[in-house]
């Protein structure tokens, strides 16, 4: 009797084990394993930036943190990644208090495309930042010609900001183009003339004192009459007139 006591005993004490074993032991380490990750993505114009990108790079480096002991997960080794890729800004990657890795993405807004003498084309953001790997078609102004690298930071970027920050120059200007002597050539989209800027030099005072002259000028006497409009010096606009056999 007391031997099937001590057998009911001990195979009660074994299905006990093994239903802890099974259903309590797998869900304790769960408790310190992340979720998933939550993606936010800020100022992405250029649509290349989206959630399911990250991941799948995430996924190439081996630094998906889904389903890893949060302990384990080095945020910073993240950040680094995502912030090598051409068009982010700026990332933070930090732990939520519900499991997940939060990661926030700032993007550059490309302001200007640039194809520059030397076959090289990208685009740059307000701060004169290259950016790179830009697959959708972005309705910007292009710079062309004989653009340094320091161009970027310098002339480049001045007369991209004066242009992107006013609506009617963003809207007017097709092309800027630099000689070797750091003159710009620019293009509009509206009126069959060049405007010959000069250097990128009193930018703002001179879009202004072009804007003026297209608004009591050219809509009164007509925007094909010119071939070139000369805005190198000061409160002057010099205009050369089209050839008749032209």
């Amino acid at each position: 009797m007391l031997k099937k006591i001590l057998t009911y005993t001990f195979l009660a004490i074994l299905a006990g084990y093994m239903l802890f074993a099974m259903v309590i032991i797998p869900n304790i380490p769960d408790r310190n394993k992340c979720k998933g990750v939550l993606i936010t993505v800020e100022n992405d114009e250029s649509g290349n930036l989206s959630n399911d990108n990250i991941i799948e790079l995430l996924d190439k480096e081996g630094l998906n943190p889904t389903g890893n002991i949060l302990d384990s997960i080095r945020c910073t080794v993240i950040e680094k990644c995502i912030n090598d890729i051409s068009l982010v800004k700026e990332c933070q990657v930090y732990k939520s208090t519900d499991r997940h890795i939060a990661i926030e993405i700032d993007c550059k807004v490309p302001i200007l495309k640039v194809n520059d003498n030397t076959g090289n084309e990208y685009y740059i953001d307000s701060d004169g930042s290259m950016i790179t790997g830009v697959h959708k078609a972005l309705h910007l102004p292009v710079a062309s010609g004989y653009i340094s690298e320091e161009m970027q930071t310098t002339s480049l970027r001045d007369i991209a900001c004066a242009i992107y920050g006013s609506s009617f120059w963003k809207a007017q200007t097709e092309q800027i183009h630099f000689d070797q002597q750091g003159n710009i050539i620019v293009v509009p989209r509206v009126g069959n003339h060049i405007i010959e800027f000069g250097k990128a030099e009193n930018i703002a005072e001179k879009l202004e004192k072009l804007y003026t002259f297209y608004s009591k000028g050219l809509n009164t006497v007509g925007w094909d009459k010119y071939e070139k409009l000369n805005i190198e010096f000061n409160d002057k606009v010099i205009c050369t007139k089209k050839e008749k056999n032209k």
